[in-house]
Parts: structure tokens; C-alpha cells; sequence
């Protein structure tokens, strides 16, 4: 697999360290980001450690960067896409359609018949409608009935869009699937994003073992996989310990026949990509109560930033290097287009920057670059993925083990 993209740096070298040098060498203007893929190594790492019985599919829709996708692909990771784009870009690292689920519940024609002619098998549904349309074109495909499990506490619920009622629809869905004589071969379900509450995953679960039960009852033997979806933090110091305890204590009363996977996103890329702007404006404004500092940067909610605009998650940026003096101001950093919508941070004190000065942004790999568009001819950021040179020998060391193995998932041998 190709990783010529990836700079390879000394050891001991940071996202900081090589954002100085980005910006010496390439006499840079331009918003970037610097993606450190041994971050993404470990993530994965990790969670194959703390949660083993849990087999991660990364949502593709979080971050869709071709040096994260291969990354992962090379690690032997499966992956959750939501359309026939995302589906193409994983197959194209080499990756079969085993190791794909279409996650996506409401899907264009066109985009089932690609996943059925490329081996994508497994297809979410939450509704009779996308059954019927299942039947018409990919009726030997493996259903996954998605049903609504919402955290009391999270920053984005998505059950509102996705998911159907899991005590009266699922089990229409479940006798609708039996009448059309399609395959059910498990349940989905996703807490929401950036889950605060370790109890839903267990809500979910014993949902997705009751539905197996009745769905086996019902004649469906290979109903055997719950997906417990998304939701896990993946911002720095913010580690997976306390959901996956919770999970893990769970799973230990579960038969060990059924299949567990999830679609984590967030947790796998956050905390490798840091953003780096440049303050090219700056205006002084006397309010009432002292003076506030406007400071205009080269990425802003049409870009990176659109959580801000939607008030998911408001993030402060600091310094690339020390400024002058300690002192703070209530600032506002604005974007780079002419909307006046476009401000990242409305109000934060902060010490007093100058024009030409760099500001970075840390956990900025979730839902930022993937989201920005191009108003006012402004383009997202481009991204410098780099690496240790310790890490990446380990991770060649790695790659060696798993082609010489032939690493085994699911009982079959890796593509």
C-alpha cells in the first residue's frame, strides 16, 4: 500500500514541532492541518486491546482522508460508509466489501446496486419502504434493522433522523423482512454523538438481544450481529476506559456467538489532526466595559469550523508560539469569509496577537475538514500527514506480521 504522502520525521517531533516547520520552509499563508498518523495507530491499537470482542468499522463520513483510510485498511480495520462515493474510496486501498457496512438506513437505487456488484452485503433499514427496495434490487443481502437507543447525555442525537421505535416498528420490520423473504442478520443501533452516558450502550445491547431472539423465533438463524455504533470520545487525554468496562462486563454474560461491531468515528481521528491559521486581520473595538480584540483568521464555519456554527462544540485556539505579554482581552476570532456568520470563537480572552501571527487548534479531526466548503473561493486546508520514525517502523514491522500471517478476522484470511 502506498504511503508516499506521509513524512517521516525524527522521534520525539510534535504536531507543533512540525507545524514551525511547515510554516519556516514553505513560507506559508494558507490554513493547514498536520495529521499525526502514529496517533491513528494507536487509537487503533487501543481499542483492539481495551475492547476485543467489539470489531470497529471507522465511519468514513467522520473523516474521510486518504492517508487515515489506508492507514487503517493496512491495519486490517473495517469500515462504515454511507454512499457509493465512500464505499469506492475504501474499496480503492484494496479493502473487500466483507469489511464494509452500508450504515447508511435511506439509500439512492443506484447506490444498492453498486454495493450488491462490489460484495458490500450488510445494509441498514429502519423502515417497510427501504425493505421493499432492498427486495427489488439486492434481495440476498444481509438486513441490519436500526432502531433508535438515544443517550440522555450527548452533543448531537441522531435518532430524530435514523433509527425506528425498537418495541412496536422493529418487529414489524423484523415479520416485514420474513414476508419478503429477505435475510435479518442482526440490529443497529447509535447513542449519538459524543456520548456522556455509558448506560445507553447497555440499553442498546439488551434491545439487540431481545430483537435476536425473537427474529431466531421467527426462523432467522443468522440474526446473530448487534453494531452498537458511534459515540466514543477521541479527543486528547480523553481515553475509552470507562465505555468500554461498562461494555466489556456487559458482553460477558453474551453468548460468545453473537457478533459484536460498532462505527466509531470521532474516537479514531480527533486528536490526530491540528489545525494551524494565520491571523491576516486584526481590529480594536472599544465597548462599555474595556477594549475587545477582532482577530480574522484564514478557516472559519464554512470551513473547519461548523460545529461552532451550530453550536456543537465551541473550540479556542492558542498561540503557535509564546506571545509577547500574558495580558488577555475579550477576543473574537473571526473566518475568512464576508458572512457575518462566519465567527469561531465569539467571546474568549486571550492574549494580544499580531497580524502575521499563528493560532492552533488541537482535536480538530472529527467533522471539520470533511464538512468545509468553498465560499467566497476560500478551499479547506490542506493536510500534511507525518510520522515518527520509530512509529513507522513498528507499523512496517506490523504490516509484515499481518501479510507473513495472513491475520485471520472473522475466521477468513485478510484480503
Amino acid at each position: 500500500m502506498n504511503f508516499g504522502a506521509v513524512k517521516i520525521v525524527d522521534n520525539g517531533k510534535t504536531s507543533i514541532d512540525i507545524i514551525n516547520e511547515i510554516i519556516k520552509f514553505d513560507d506559508q499563508e494558507d490554513a493547514f492541518y498536520v495529521l499525526d498518523i502514529g496517533d491513528i495507530i494507536n487509537k487503533h491499537k487501543t481499542w483492539l486491546s481495551k475492547m476485543p470482542r467489539v470489531k470497529p468499522h471507522f465511519a468514513v463520513k467522520c473523516n474521510p482522508d486518504s492517508t487515515v483510510i489506508r492507514t487503517l485498511a493496512a491495519l486490517g480495520a473495517s469500515f462504515d460508509c454511507a454512499s457509493k462515493y465512500e464505499i469506492e474510496q475504501v474499496l480503492s486501498t484494496g479493502v473487500c466489501g466483507e469489511r464494509i457496512i452500508f450504515a447508511n438506513t435511506m439509500k439512492p437505487n443506484s447506490h444498492i446496486k453498486y454495493a450488491r456488484k462490489v460484495g458490500v452485503k450488510i445494509l441498514a433499514v429502519d423502515s417497510d419502504s427501504e425493505l421493499c427496495k432492498i427486495k427489488s434490487i439486492f434481495p440476498e443481502a444481509q438486513i441490519m434493522i436500526r432502531f433508535r437507543c438515544d443517550a440522555l447525555k450527548v452533543a448531537t442525537s441522531l435518532g430524530s433522523k435514523c433509527g425506528c421505535d425498537p418495541t412496536i416498528e422493529a418487529p414489524k420490520l423484523i415479520r416485514r423482512a420474513k414476508d419478503l423473504g429477505l435475510e435479518v442478520h442482526g440490529f443497529s443501533f447509535h447513542v449519538g454523538s459524543l456520548c456522556g452516558e455509558t448506560a445507553a450502550y447497555i440499553r442498546g445491547m439488551k434491545i439487540s438481544l431481545d430483537l435476536i431472539n425473537y427474529a431466531k423465533a421467527l426462523g432467522f438463524k443468522n440474526a446473530e450481529i448487534i453494531d452498537i455504533g458511534g459515540g466514543f470520545p477521541g479527543e486528547t487525554n480523553h481515553p475509552i476506559d470507562m465505555f468500554a468496562d461498562a461494555i466489556n462486563e456487559f458482553l460477558n454474560e453474551v453468548d460468545p456467538s453473537i457478533k459484536v461491531i460498532s462505527e466509531p468515528g470521532r474516537y479514531y481521528v480527533s486528536s490526530a489532526f491540528t489545525l494551524a491559521c494565520l491571523i491576516h486581520g486584526k481590529r480594536t473595538v472599544e465597548e462599555k466595559n474595556g477594549t475587545r480584540i477582532m482577530y480574522y483568521v484564514n478557516d472559519g464555519t464554512y470551513g473547519s469550523f461548523i460545529e461552532s456554527l451550530l453550536d456543537i462544540t465551541i473550540r479556542i485556539p492558542v498561540p503557535l508560539n509564546k506571545p509577547a505579554s500574558e495580558k488577555t482581552y475579550p477576543s473574537t476570532f473571526w473566518g475568512p469569509t464576508c458572512d457575518s456568520y462566519d465567527v469561531v470563537v465569539r467571546d474568549c480572552d486571550f492574549p494580544e496577537m499580531n497580524v502575521g501571527d499563528w493560532v492552533v487548534w488541537s482535536d480538530m479531526g472529527a467533522y471539520t475538514i470533511c464538512l468545509a466548503g468553498t465560499f467566497n473561493g476560500i478551499f479547506p486546508p490542506v493536510v500534511h500527514p507525518f510520522i515518527t520514525e520509530k512509529k513507522w517502523k513498528s507499523f512496517c514491522r506490523d504490516l509484515e506480521l499481518i501479510s507473513e500471517e495472513g491475520k485471520m478476522i472473522d475466521g477468513r484470511k485478510r484480503d
